[in-house]
């Protein structure tokens, strides 16, 4: 770990196993920049060395959270943006890009670089977005903990610390998402409402239920309220409900001596063979298979 007065920072030597876990961390740090110094803080490697002048183009994923003080982004496509206190700046691989802090303000920055099939497979499917670089989500202490343990795990490298730090990286992104979610739907009546609604089939799992009732009930139209919900939740109100009966049916195999059919009828199901059919098609084996399994972990 290299510490300077203002920053500290490490980069790994990657091996080719290190992506079997499908992520893994490249390099992380910490910068405090005072108002009229100079950035970036030097002795960092020399590709990931740059100057506004020139900007760079990095080969890997890089995520930076601002969270003192303001300063610039820009891209090809995206030109110069103000970025505050708050703001997390997504920089993607092969897309030439150049940041700084404000002169006047400096600004203070937590820092990860990572790669792996698992960061490209959720920018082919547009979870993370190469036209959306910047995410005001606020000051979030989740977050910078999690920056944080990840400086620790580099700093000590204990066994098994990459593996940590491409959990917590993992961690970070997600949590990053829910807080773009949360700010979109925040103390609108759209979140009122998926709320209500989840909270309704949470308390109703023992059911079958009508959506489109459920809607009309809600006093919205169905198509509306099936394409928020899936929005708010990533899945379809069906497919969430069906998921909340089969994590029930889960918790009832194993913490209860009840007979399968009387939990299929519990849940609301026709009969005991489709509620079998149910939960293999999604488990991959049958009730009673997965009831053995749990009994014979505990008996170990």
């Amino acid at each position: 770990m290299i510490q300077t007065k203002y920053s500290k920072f490490d980069y790994l030597n990657i091996s080719a196993s290190d992506d079997v876990w499908g992520l893994y961390v490249i390099g992380a740090g910490l910068a405090d920049i005072p108002p009229h110094t100079n950035y970036p803080p030097t002795k960092h490697p020399a590709n990931y060395m740059f100057n506004w002048e020139n900007g760079r183009t990095l080969p890997s994923f890089q995520l930076l959270y601002i969270t003192k003080g303001e300063g610039y982004f820009e891209t090809k496509e995206i030109k110069k943006l103000v970025v505050k206190e708050g703001t997390i700046i997504f920089v993607y691989p092969n897309v030439w890009h150049r940041y700084c802090p404000n002169k006047n303000t400096g600004w203070k920055e937590y820092w990860i670089s990572f790669n792996g099939e698992l960061p490209k497979k959720l920018l082919d499917n547009n979870i993370l977005q190469l036209n959306k670089p910047v995410l005001d989500i606020g000051l979030d202490e989740t977050i910078i903990g999690l920056y944080n343990q990840i400086l620790d795990l580099i700093e000590n490298e204990a066994i098994g610390f990459r593996e940590i730090m491409a959990s917590l990286t993992y961690q970070i992104i997600a949590q990053i998402i829910s807080a773009e979610k949360r700010k979109q739907f925040g103390g609108k009546n759209i979140e009122k409402i998926i709320l209500k609604a989840k909270i309704y089939l949470g308390e109703n799992v023992s059911r079958n239920i009508n959506f489109q009732e459920l809607a009309k009930e809600l006093n919205v139209g169905y198509s509306w309220f099936r394409r928020m919900f899936q929005h708010y939740t990533q899945l379809p109100p069906s497919q969430y409900f069906q998921l909340l009966k089969l994590n029930k049916a889960k918790t009832l195999l194993v913490g209860t001596t009840m007979q399968i059919c009387e939990i299929s009828n519990l849940l609301g199901f026709e009969s005991q063979y489709y509620f079998s059919k149910f939960f293999k098609k999604r488990t991959g084996v049958s009730p009673s298979a997965w009831r053995r399994s749990y009994q014979s972990i505990g008996r170990k």
